[in-house]
């Protein structure tokens, strides 16, 4: 009896490490959630989460080349979105944003910013293509299908 447990336990063992492994392929763990006003690095990109209350009006923030804004169809900010930048095809980087602005410094070059929120999953996906500006700062406003006030 004491061989057949033994080759029970290891037998357990290995479906139990199996199936957590198909459970983190198929469930991905969640993106890394940017801390709000605070410029960070995210490779080797600058970023900052903004956009709420008097932190909109931090004169830092207008030294970003872009801007990118969550809105919905009454042209009122949304907060709280999954946000992914590409390059050619390629992700540069992907985290959660509380805010309703993501500000990003970028090299030359044409990118795609796409988002989801999180509170309104139903909204989909919306991108939008942009380059940044030689000078000055570029709003890229991202759009949802949503009503006023929601």
């Amino acid at each position: 009896m004491r061989g057949k447990n033994r080759v029970k336990f290891w037998q357990l063992a290995v479906l139990a490490l199996a199936i957590g492994a198909a459970v983190g392929f198929v469930w991905p763990a969640g993106a890394d959630p940017l801390e709000m006003d605070n410029p960070t690095t995210v490779n080797g990109i600058e970023t900052v989460c903004t956009g709420i209350g008097s932190a909109q009006e931090d004169p830092r923030w207008k030294t970003y080349p872009v801007r990118v804004e969550f809105s919905n169809g009454g042209a009122q900010y949304l907060a709280g979105a999954h946000v992914k930048l590409t390059s050619g095809g390629t992700e540069l980087t992907s985290f959660d944003c509380s805010g309703s602005w993501v500000l990003f410094r970028l090299k030359p070059g044409t990118y795609e910013v796409a988002a989801r929120l999180h509170e309104q999953p139903d909204a989909g996906e919306r991108s939008a293509a942009f380059s940044p500006p030689a000078a000055g700062q570029t709003r890229v406003v991202i759009q949802f299908p949503l009503p006023p006030n929601k």
